[in-house]
Parts: C-alpha cells; sequence; structure tokens
C-alpha cells in the first residue's frame, strides 16, 4: 500500500513544482515589463520639449503718441494710443524693458504717415503692419529675435 501512494504523491508533487515555477516565471515577466514601462515612460517625459507659454498678453505704452502730420497745405494734430501684444511672461517683460526703444520706433513709424492713411481701415491696417515690421526689425537687432505679434490702436484723435 506504501508503494501505491508514492507514486501518486510524487505525480501531486511534480504538477506542485511546475504550477510553482509557471507562476513565479509570470511574475517575473510581469514585473521586468512594468519597470521597464515605467523606466520608458520617465525617459519620454524627461525628453519632451518644455511647455512654452502662449498665453496672449498686452503691453500698454506709459502715454498716447502726439505728432504733427501733414494733411495737404495745414498739418494736422494726430494722437495715438496703442497697444502691443505679445505670447507668454517671458517675452512681455522682455517688451516692457525695451519699452523706451520701441516707443521710439513706433514714433518714427506713426510721424512718417499722411493724416489720410489715419482715416482710413485699409491706412490703419498698412500702418499696423508697418509699425509691427518696424518693431521686430529693433527687436531682432536688440534681442536676437521678434517679439510682438500685433500692435492694436485702442484710440486715435486727429485735430
Amino acid at each position: 500500500m506504501a508503494d501505491e501512494a508514492t507514486p501518486a504523491t510524487a505525480k501531486v508533487a511534480w504538477y506542485k513544482r511546475k504550477l510553482v515555477l509557471i507562476i513565479i516565471t509570470v511574475l517575473l515577466l510581469g514585473a521586468g515589463g512594468g519597470a521597464a514601462w515605467f523606466m520608458n515612460s520617465s525617459a519620454d517625459v524627461a525628453e519632451q520639449a518644455p511647455v512654452e507659454d502662449t498665453k496672449a498678453l498686452y503691453v500698454g505704452l506709459s502715454r498716447p503718441f502726439t505728432f504733427a502730420v501733414a494733411a495737404g497745405q495745414r498739418e494736422r494734430l494726430v494722437q495715438v494710443e496703442v497697444q502691443l501684444m505679445v505670447r507668454g511672461d517671458k517675452n512681455r517683460d522682455q517688451a516692457q524693458r525695451h519699452l523706451p526703444l520701441m516707443e521710439s520706433a513706433l514714433l518714427d513709424v506713426f510721424s512718417r504717415q499722411g493724416a489720410d492713411r489715419y482715416r482710413t481701415a485699409e491706412g490703419k491696417q498698412a500702418i499696423r503692419q508697418e509699425a509691427i515690421s518696424e518693431l521686430n526689425t529693433v527687436l531682432t537687432n536688440e534681442l536676437g529675435r521678434p517679439l510682438i505679434e500685433k500692435v492694436l490702436f485702442t484710440g486715435i484723435v486727429i485735430q
């Protein structure tokens, strides 16, 4: 009787060892796969480009521009209030740092225009484009890159 029980016990022990071996293999493979995934996702986070601040911010100029322009035989007095649109806090800080340089460039652009250009929508758009171009040229010379995205007229008075 003892001889008959021994072979049955040996079969059960063999299956138990095989089951334990399979469980250990699955756990090791799962742990290895999880570790590889975790390390790979950590590397992806490190490789991603830094998040760029793209919110629109506005830089107000300290006072309106007042200047004389030619209007036929007469001269007209023009007053223009301007806001500048930039992207991100860093660009706003740099624009505020170079405000006197930008005011000078804008005054040059505005004062070389005729009074008729300030009266039409097409003329105002052309002045805006010229102002953006001039500002970004000046800032590129100073900083190595343009900052200004838009020039917004918040008030224009012609006398």
